[in-house]
């Protein structure tokens, strides 16, 4: 269904259109953000008069134009955005500030943003990045969780596939503490597959000595169940040796919606050097949630208290 613009003519940074001239302008100006707002904008106008913040780079666009087709001409300024007013009947939304309280907008020009934020930070500190060196990793990565396009993760296919790891503050998967014949290769990925529907989950790191696999049974986790999934197993196999980590339960994530984004995590079997394949024990155990998906990028916190950043490498097993 297509949005009806005003059929009255409504005033934008100082000039006044028309539904006609609007069109002209959405027509006329490239930019998916500008058509994105003026959208918004014309049907907030129709609703009453609002105040709303005009998007980066749209001002020299409209402040004090009164050719909308002349004024898209006008090259982006890159100063600080101004606010975009909306003249009507008296306005229901006068004291609206900023879109972020209607909840139910988010912009994607914000969030790619903070998502270019958070891999760039990765890049400059690297995968095993700790300490100081990890702070702005984790203050761009709660940035960006905050702004979730994906509330049923759990539930969409954009979950499943193999995915790399980019960042962690498990010790324990970076292996830094372990002998280095055992340590995952600096320049080789750390792949995780999921597959919810099937209820499988596998973790792949290469090694020195071969490549070292571990398999695991996933479902979604309800409050009643999380303390039989608490993570229990300190060290198996090499996989946890010498690191320091919190203890399982750290992190216990809650809600109404927790079957939508946590899995409990039963690991069945450690596979060591590609060849010898060990049953796990049956305290191998944890707490998954997705609390950021979008079609190539992923944020998890396990109840460890560690959080993950994975980029998506295929929809389907590459290894």
């Amino acid at each position: 269904a297509r949005a009806r613009f005003p059929t009255r003519p409504f005033a934008m940074g100082g000039g006044q259109f028309s539904p006609r001239s609007m069109r002209r302008v959405l027509a006329s100006y490239r930019s998916d953000q500008c058509r994105s707002w003026l959208v918004v904008a014309a049907l907030l106008g129709s609703l009453g008069g609002s105040r709303l913040p005009l998007p980066r780079g749209l001002n020299s666009a409209f402040a004090g134009s009164n050719s909308p087709v002349a004024a898209s001409r006008v090259a982006p300024d890159r100063s600080s955005a101004q606010p975009l007013r909306l003249t009507g009947r008296a306005a229901p939304f006068q004291r609206l500030r900023h879109v972020a309280p209607l909840g139910f907008f988010s912009w994607p020009s914000d969030r790619g943003s903070l998502k270019q934020k958070l891999l760039q930070e990765i890049a400059s500190a690297g995968r095993d990045a700790s300490g100081d060196a990890a702070a702005p990793i984790l203050e761009a990565f709660e940035a960006l969780e905050a702004t979730n396009p994906c509330s049923s993760p759990l539930e969409s296919p954009m979950l499943k596939g193999e995915w790399e790891l980019l960042w962690t503050s498990s010790e324990s998967i970076l292996g830094k503490s372990r002998p280095w014949l055992f340590r995952p290769k600096d320049d080789a990925p750390i792949l995780q597959f999921l597959d919810p529907v099937a209820g499988y989950a596998r973790n792949l790191e290469y090694t020195p000595l071969g490549n070292n696999m571990v398999e695991a049974e996933i479902a979604p986790l309800d409050a009643e169940k999380r303390a039989q999934f608490v993570s229990r197993l300190d060290d198996f196999l090499m996989f946890k040796y010498g690191a320091k980590e919190s203890a399982g339960g750290t992190y216990m994530p809650d809600g109404n919606d927790l079957g939508k984004t946590t899995v409990g995590v039963r690991f069945k079997y450690f596979t060591l050097f590609g060849w010898l394949r060990i049953p796990a024990p049956e305290a191998a155990t944890g707490i998954l949630q997705v609390t950021y998906l979008d079609d190539d990028l992923r944020l998890s916190r396990g109840d460890r208290g560690n959080i993950f950043v994975l980029q998506k490498r295929s929809a389907d097993k590459v290894a």
